[in-house]
């Protein structure tokens, strides 16, 4: 499973969901990659996407999520 986090440097609440996804990837096997939408392979994915805000969650291809969620949820949008 491909998981994309999206995330800014002026995004005030992007630290905590890169922990906390960072934690998830640790307890699900998963590729993660972390994406800066101000760099180009975030901006790539964003403009696919039409994502307009962040963080965001792009799984497998699909946009799954937008926002900070607790790690409980993380696992359950995983299917952990």
């Amino acid at each position: 499973m491909k998981v994309q986090l999206l995330v800014s440097k002026w995004c005030p609440v992007c630290p905590q969901a890169e922990r906390i996804w960072t934690e998830a990837a640790q307890k699900v096997p998963m590729d993660l990659e972390v994406l800066d939408v101000a760099e180009r392979n975030g901006r790539e994915v964003v403009s696919r996407l039409r994502i307009k805000t962040v963080p965001a969650v792009v799984v497998d291809g699909t946009l799954k999520t937008v926002g900070v969620q607790p790690l409980g949820e993380v696992l359950k949008l995983l299917g952990a």
